[in-house]
């Protein structure tokens, strides 16, 4: 019979060897979305860069809404127009 420290050391141990599977796993499904973004992926990185030049620009944060949407609404052509 194994005595209490050993146990623990032992569980210790599947611990860090399971922990380990799900890091490389969670690598890899990473690795697959940088390859091909998704559109909310894109939608999101759209917004971020028309944000930032609206602020840059000086427009008011009220004011902002329609620059930001026809900046994504140029980003989204330019990229249709690249896949074609």
């Amino acid at each position: 019979m194994l005595r209490p420290p050993s146990c623990f050391w032992i569980l210790l141990a599947m611990l860090l060897l399971v922990s380990n599977v799900g890091m490389a796993q969670t690598a890899q499904t990473a690795s697959a979305a940088q390859k091909a973004p998704s559109k909310l992926a894109l939608r999101h990185q759209d917004r971020e860069e028309c944000t930032k030049q609206a602020v840059q620009q000086n427009i008011a944060e009220r004011d902002r809404a329609a620059p930001v949407r026809n900046c994504m609404a140029e980003r989204q052509a330019s990229r249709k127009a690249s896949k074609k």
